[in-house]
């Protein structure tokens, strides 16, 4: 499956093109000339358009931070976490591929039209046609797991081979840990549908994120978050549970999706990769002239993370989309979860970015310093606003008979700030 070099692809324009150094394990990309006339800055903090050596042709290289894989953090962005990569290696191991010489390139390869966000690569590896097709999410689901378990009987099987290559389609390019599928959902049939290339009218794409069903309930706490985010005033794309046999899983629709048009996308560690505070995010929406609002709207997710204790805060779960226009704008909040591992010790459970220089004991006061030093009006009532809404909590997670014992211990947790 070795491939030296891949052309990079946005709305049907060639970008440009990346090829591997085998030996510095770093990528090279070069900028189609035709490309730059377009006046889309793509990567403006990274590899912008405008800089000189964008103008002059000379190639820029990889990163070679373990979170980029020797790629350009523009591009690394495309690649998924550990449930894609898990795919990924089951499929080579199925059609009998070593993995031994595979490059970050080969895996953009196998994704091809399907990463997250706008950006294709080509030439993809084939894996059928884009029509949509009819998705039976509990026969997935259960087949997932076993992928997600890396039994080597998974995909050997000639029962199980039109049902693997339903799950590579669906499933291999979004991040995070959990197993998750890219579907598209008619809200008045509840049909589901492959989302991968184009789908139907009427539909609307969405992630399915599979609950394991285990004692902790994955699908319904991130519901139960999703409604005390939209209290607060905290901007989510439409989001709901749903059951499929007697397994109740999470699903959000896609912000990288209008219709059947794709929204470029970088998240914080593509856009900024040195960023490692909420301060840093601030700077990249100055940066980038957003307006006020969305300085607003980044200020309530920080306070929200912070009292309701979502920890797993890192820099690929914050996100800027571009339009065609070459416009960017603060993408909605999405993996917003009570993550903390409450059988873990204290030092494991901090924060991913830092608040006023602080991940673990943030107060009051620390995030009114981040109000007043990034010029956010009335940030002392926000604070308030955001602990009204988390204080919805027991209820909520009571109407979704959630074992009282876990809303009691997730209750405890929660930042005072006093």
């Amino acid at each position: 499956m070795e491939t030296n070099t891949v052309k990079v692809k946005l709305w049907g324009m060639d970008v440009g093109y990346l090829s591997w150094d085998k030996t510095a394990r770093l990528a090279v990309f070069e900028y189609d000339p035709m490309f730059l006339e377009q006046n889309l800055d793509i990567a403006p903090f990274t590899m912008s358009i405008h800089s000189t050596r964008s103008r002059k042709q000379m190639p820029w290289t990889g990163d070679k931070d373990k979170l980029y894989q020797g790629l350009p953090p523009m591009i690394a962005d495309s690649l998924p976490d550990k449930w894609g990569n898990s795919l990924f290696n089951v499929w080579l191991r199925d059609n009998n591929i070593s993995s031994k010489n595979i490059t970050p390139i080969d895996h953009l390869l196998f994704i091809g039209s399907r990463a997250m966000g706008a950006l294709e690569f080509e030439p993809a590896r084939k894996l059928g046609n884009n029509s949509a097709f009819s998705v039976d999410v509990q026969r997935l689901y259960d087949f997932a797991k076993q992928v997600l378990n890396e039994r080597e009987t998974t995909v050997l099987s000639h029962d199980n081979s039109i049902l693997w290559q339903d799950l590579v389609k669906i499933s291999s390019s979004p991040g995070g840990k959990r197993p998750k599928a890219i579907v598209a959902i008619n809200e008045i049939t509840d049909e589901v549908v492959s989302g991968q290339g184009i789908i139907p009218e009427g539909f609307q794409h969405y992630v399915l994120k599979y609950d394991d069903n285990s004692a902790y309930p994955y699908a319904k706490m991130e519901y139960i978050y999703y409604q005390m985010a939209i209290d607060a005033g905290i901007n989510m794309m439409p989001s709901k549970i749903a059951t499929y046999g007697g397994v109740t899983h999470f699903l959000t629709q896609r912000f990288d999706r209008n219709q059947n048009d794709k929204i470029h996308t970088q998240t914080l560690a593509a856009m900024s990769p040195t960023s490692n505070s909420y301060e840093d995010i601030f700077a990249v929406i100055r940066r980038l002239n957003l307006p006020y609002d969305d300085s607003k709207q980044q200020y309530l997710r920080m306070v929200f993370n912070v009292i309701a204790r979502n920890v797993d805060d890192h820099s690929k779960n914050f996100a800027f989309c571009m339009k065609r226009n070459g416009n960017w704008q603060l993408s909605p909040a999405y993996d917003v979860t009570y993550s903390v591992d409450l059988n873990a010790p204290a030092y494991s459970n901090r924060h991913s970015l830092t608040v006023n220089g602080k991940n673990e004991n943030i107060t009051r006061k620390d995030l009114e310093a981040i109000g007043l030093n990034n010029d956010i009006q009335d940030y002392k009532t926000l604070i308030n606003t955001v602990a009204n809404a988390v204080a919805n909590f027991k209820s909520y997670a009571e109407d979704l008979d959630i074992d009282q014992k876990l809303i009691d211990a997730i209750k405890a947790d929660f930042a005072s700030l006093e």
